[in-house]
């Protein structure tokens, strides 16, 4: 590596770094700022983040959303994809609970950008048990919870990429044990930004902004005999805004840095920050941390990218760090046609 090289390398490792440092400080200043409406929304399963990639940078995505899986982080992203191309992704949560996402994305001449298509489902297979049975009758239900989405991203100008997502949500509370289901309609919208300096860009998305989630029918309480409504509960909106950059990039080695500050309705804000650096189109490494996270704080990757004729075919791989929680696994498998 070439004396430019290893400054420019160094000064984007100084510029993440310096990101971080400067964001980190406000964030435990403010550590009680949201802390006190944890558990206050419903739909929670819409905050798990999605695609083996962007995890292993640490969630630090909503600028770099070059790939399908930006549907999930950031619409506007779509409009930068310039071939039709298609993801999945499978989620090991502890306790055996599953969460499958797909998306595929096809560019519209005649609609002057991109369209994309999502659908994720939670699930779980849960054991029956009752009063003779406290460890199981052997029978077990299904619990899941899902959703779909449409989405539409376009280029303004050279600089301004602008999408957004409107997506159905279903999320079932225990209706096969008698309790009840909710059905809600939310919206995503997103931006992208070229500064003009390099590869320098500003990502911003809104994420689950929509009505309150109100359990349908009613609740009839086996003890005093009433029967009530269900509250309702906010949406699990998330507000994003972050940087990314890539300050080495030629046919050997490509880096991107990219940093994030994520603020949620529920919870207290996120700092974030990843690194991905590929060598010859072939093989990335990924490295994410989350600086004020209870649990999950770091997570890292490898991804492997084959072409395959006409074809570009990837596997991708993150590992998350749980603390109490245990491991978590991602696998995300892409085709660009």
């Amino acid at each position: 590596m070439t004396s430019s090289r290893r400054r420019t390398l160094g000064a984007g490792l100084l510029a993440l770094a310096l990101a971080a440092g400067v964001a980190a400080p406000p964030a435990r200043a403010a550590t009680s700022l949201g802390g006190q409406r944890v558990g206050t929304s419903s739909g929670t399963f819409l905050k798990i983040g999605v695609g083996a990639r962007p995890v292993a940078m640490g969630e630090a995505f909503v600028a770099v959303a070059n790939d399908p899986s930006t549907i999930y982080w950031n619409p506007a992203g779509l409009a930068g994809l310039q071939r039709k191309e298609a993801t999945f992704s499978h989620t090991e949560w502890p306790a055996e609970v599953n969460y499958e996402f797909a998306a595929a994305v096809l560019p519209v001449e005649k609609l002057g950008g991109s369209v994309g298509i999502q659908f994720g489902a939670l699930y779980t297979d849960i054991p029956e048990t009752d009063e003779l049975h406290p460890f199981g009758t052997g029978r077990t239900f299904t619990y899941m919870d899902f959703v779909g989405g449409l989405s539409y991203a376009r280029r303004f100008t050279d600089k301004l990429l602008i999408g957004f997502t409107a997506k159905f949500v279903h999320e079932n509370l225990g209706l096969d044990v008698g309790g009840t289901t909710v059905n809600n309609f939310l919206v995503d919208v997103g931006s992208i930004y070229y500064v003009g300096y390099g590869s320098l860009r500003v990502g911003v998305a809104l994420a689950n902004f929509g009505p309150d989630f109100k359990p349908s029918g009613a609740y009839y309480s086996p003890y005093s005999s009433e029967v009530r409504e269900y509250d309702s509960f906010n949406p699990p909106t998330q507000f994003r805004f972050g940087l990314a950059w890539e300050p080495v990039d030629n046919p050997q080695f490509r880096l991107t840095t990219a940093a994030e500050v994520t603020q949620p309705a529920d919870n207290q804000q996120a700092i974030k920050g990843g690194l991905e650096g590929t060598f010859r189109g072939t093989l990335s490494l990924r490295a994410g941390y989350n600086f004020n996270a209870d649990e999950i704080r770091w997570s890292a990757g490898a991804g492997v990218i084959a072409d395959l004729g006409t074809k570009r075919g990837t596997v991708d791989y993150a590992y998350s760090e749980g603390g109490l929680l245990g491991a978590i696994h991602r696998v995300s498998l892409g085709v660009r046609f």
